[in-house]
């Protein structure tokens, strides 16, 4: 049984909703992500869910690849696709190394190439996908070593674009996220 597996059985278990287990820790996008391997947690998050599930966070690592910190090979090719300005390459080569996007170097990289494919969803008119790249972006600038305020700000206004864009949907949404960003701001 893959992490993602393990996760989604162990919350299944205990009746709860992806929005309550994640809580305001993280989206529940991201965790949807996660219980189907489309995105490893980093060691932080699995403490989260791990205690969130009142279970031991071995049980979820027997198995499963986990992110020693060191910079592997993977990377190089997401750090070259990130200084030529091909956000979408660059994510794209994080999430095929699920160990790569897992170190705090990875979640650096997926939160800024994260952050400019955003805006530039947004500018070619792809409200949705602006709003999920920014959501992502906004979940790996807080995972990693090298959280950035002003990242989390920059992050915050394109989502807020995006979520005016996607209608009354977004409003309730985006009234959240501000609050959210305002909280960060003020803790910062």
């Amino acid at each position: 049984m893959s992490l993602g597996q393990k996760i989604k059985a162990a919350r299944l278990e205990r009746g709860l909703t992806q929005k309550e287990l994640v809580g305001d820790y993280i989206t529940r996008n991201m965790l949807s992500k996660i219980e189907n391997d489309a995105a490893t947690p980093s060691v932080r998050t699995l403490e989260y869910l791990a205690k969130a599930l009142d279970l031991p966070t071995g049980y979820f690592l027997s198995g499963a690849e986990v992110s020693d910190g060191s910079s592997p090979d993977g990377l190089d090719e997401a750090r070259q696709a990130y200084r030529e300005g091909r956000w979408r390459h660059c994510l794209t080569l994080i999430k095929a190394d699920k160990k790569a996007g897992t170190t705090d170097e990875g979640c650096l990289l997926h939160a800024r190439a994260g952050a400019y494919a955003a805006r530039e969803a947004l500018e070619a008119g792809d409200a949705a996908a602006a709003r999920e790249l920014a959501e992502t972006a906004q979940y790996y600038n807080h995972e990693g070593m090298y959280y950035s305020h002003s990242l989390a700000a920059q992050l915050a206004l394109t989502l807020g674009k995006a979520l005016i864009l996607l209608g009354e949907e977004g409003i309730s949404a985006q009234r959240e996220l501000l609050l959210k960003a305002l909280k960060e701001l003020e803790e910062g």
